[in-house]
């Protein structure tokens, strides 16, 4: 069911002459008819013959309103059952002509079927339980008669699934941008509504929006052709490191839209911003790193991208096409897979921390990003013990320390986990001596045997603080005062592709109170 649409709208039969629109025909009466409507969505035909095959018994109703000029607002009801055509014969001698196996219900006429109009049409359909228009209202319902919902446990399994398949075939027409534009779904079954997820706050589409709207405000890539030269389209791609999704947890919609995980996909689109397919590219080498991304065919090449397209509209098939034209789609491909050659590669290989203790198991986990991390004191704070250090080096066995001296000592070696929906990296530290105690941490870039980069390049990332666990709760903060003795975990957001460093110090903190 839609509001606000146009309806379908034109003539109710074949052979009249239409001025403009054609919708009622080319829904209701034609097969495989080639799309009219500049950048629209495809064909009709293959995509409606979809709910013929959803129905058990082959059968739908439609109901509409449009306008209708020189008669305004008018409401249609008609009946379609597509079934296997035959020929009427009860004998191989009776003498009769073949049928198609479709099949109307509506205002039966000599020759033709039209459909119920105005009053009749609404008081019809309100009988059937259909939703009614409102005043002044347009667009038009689709009911499928007796669903097949064998492959779900129930209706409601049906429902969820169905509003999970809208946000993952239409979500670039229902973000809020789009203003009055914007697709609305809304999924209702059995008294029920069962909520379409927001694809801008749903893992993995989100990562798919972000990269839309980056090619959409000009922050990604215009990929060209250059023999001969023409703009292609425009492409961007988002990418983040994450915790991976455990087998079978993306849902049915998902995997039929061909992301069944993790994402290393390009969703593919022209000009009507509907999802043509989720091309599955290179993956990252590492099960922590994924990637999404959009490319948009240019507008002046719509009408090629979409001759390239199959009945089933979910693909562009260069072998369809000649000339240029076939020139354009290959070499569309050829640039996504250029711009993605930087995500090719192995995982990385376990790494060792200044302390000698091997993360053989947090490099394997993570992959992409390899977290190295050592806490002891730093030799130059006050009260910070000698340059030897509290666990700098034996792995939670502290040297001796004088007892009016601070010193951190390691619970746990430094562990991959997710916090507040991202990748971290968290290790916990015993505090003891003279409290109240001030904790600091100085995280860098290590660079394995050439040492640490404390100082990141200009607009480079570098590793942060995401907050100190204490006894008294989190403190989001660079540095945090704690009672003594007490115990702490650190948790850090590491940059991607390298080693993080931390060194943990403690002093004594002058007047405060613990935190």
């Amino acid at each position: 069911m839609d509001r606000g649409t146009k309806g379908l709208g034109g003539p109710t039969r074949a052979d009249e002459v239409a001025a403009d629109r054609r919708d009622w025909v080319s829904f209701v009466l034609n097969v495989d008819e080639k799309r009219d409507t500049h950048q629209g969505g495809g064909t009709y035909g293959y995509g409606k013959a979809v709910l013929y095959r959803m129905s058990k018994v082959g059968t739908i109703l439609v109901y509409t309103r449009t306008d209708v000029p020189g008669v305004g607002l008018e409401s249609r009801l008609i009946g379609i059952a597509m079934r296997e055509s035959f020929d009427g014969r009860e004998t191989p001698t009776d003498d009769t002509r073949p049928f198609t196996g479709r099949h109307w219900w509506g205002d039966v006429q000599e020759g033709h079927v039209e459909p119920l109009r105005g009053a009749e049409a609404d008081t019809v359909a309100r009988s059937l339980g259909l939703f009614h228009f409102a005043d002044n209202e347009t667009g038009t319902t689709l009911v499928v008669l007796d669903p097949n919902l064998d492959d779900f446990e129930d209706v409601g399994d049906g429902a969820r699934h169905l509003a999970n398949t809208l946000a993952w075939q239409l979500w670039p027409i229902m973000l809020p941008e789009r203003g009055d534009n914007r697709l609305v779904a809304e999924v209702r079954a059995s008294g029920t509504t069962f909520p379409v997820p927001d694809p801008a706050e749903t893992y993995p589409l989100d990562m798919f929006v972000e990269a839309y709207r980056a090619q959409r405000d000009g922050k990604g890539e215009v990929l060209e052709c250059k023999s001969p030269k023409r703009k292609l389209g425009t492409f961007a791609v988002k990418e983040d490191f994450v915790l991976p999704m455990a087998a079978d947890s993306a849902g049915l919609a998902a995997a039929y839209a061909g992301v069944p995980g993790d994402p290393h996909h390009i969703c593919l689109m022209r000009s009507p911003e509907l999802v043509v397919r989720y091309l599955e590219q290179t993956e990252t080498g590492s099960v922590n790193r994924a990637y999404a991304g959009v490319f948009r065919a240019a507008d002046d090449l719509d009408d090629v991208f979409a001759a390239s397209e199959p009945p089933t509209h979910d693909d562009w098939v260069s072998q369809q096409l000649a000339g240029q034209d076939k020139t354009f789609v290959n070499v569309t491909f050829r640039r996504i897979k250029e711009q993605l050659a930087r995500f090719k590669g192995s995982a990385a290989a376990p790494v060792r921390t200044e302390t000698g203790v091997a993360l053989g198991a947090a490099s394997n986990f993570l992959g992409g990003i390899v977290a190295a991390a050592f806490a002891r004191p730093d030799a130059h704070s006050p009260g910070g013990g000698d340059g030897r250090g509290a666990g700098g080096g034996g792995g939670g066995r502290p040297s001796p320390t004088p007892r009016d001296r601070v010193r951190i000592t390691e619970l746990t070696e430094p562990a991959v986990d997710e916090r507040e929906g991202k990748v971290v990296l968290a290790q916990r530290f015993s505090v003891t001596g003279p409290g109240p105690v001030l904790l600091q941490v100085r995280l860098s870039v290590g660079l394995g045997e050439r040492g640490r980069e404390d100082d990141a390049p200009v607009g480079a990332a570098r590793p942060e603080v995401l907050f100190w666990s204490t006894e008294a709760g989190l403190r989001r903060t660079e540095t945090c005062v704690v009672a003594s003795p007490s115990e702490v975990e650190l948790v850090v957001l590491p940059v991607p592709d390298t080693i993080t460093a931390l060194v943990v110090t403690g002093t004594r903190a002058e007047g405060g109170a613990s935190s």
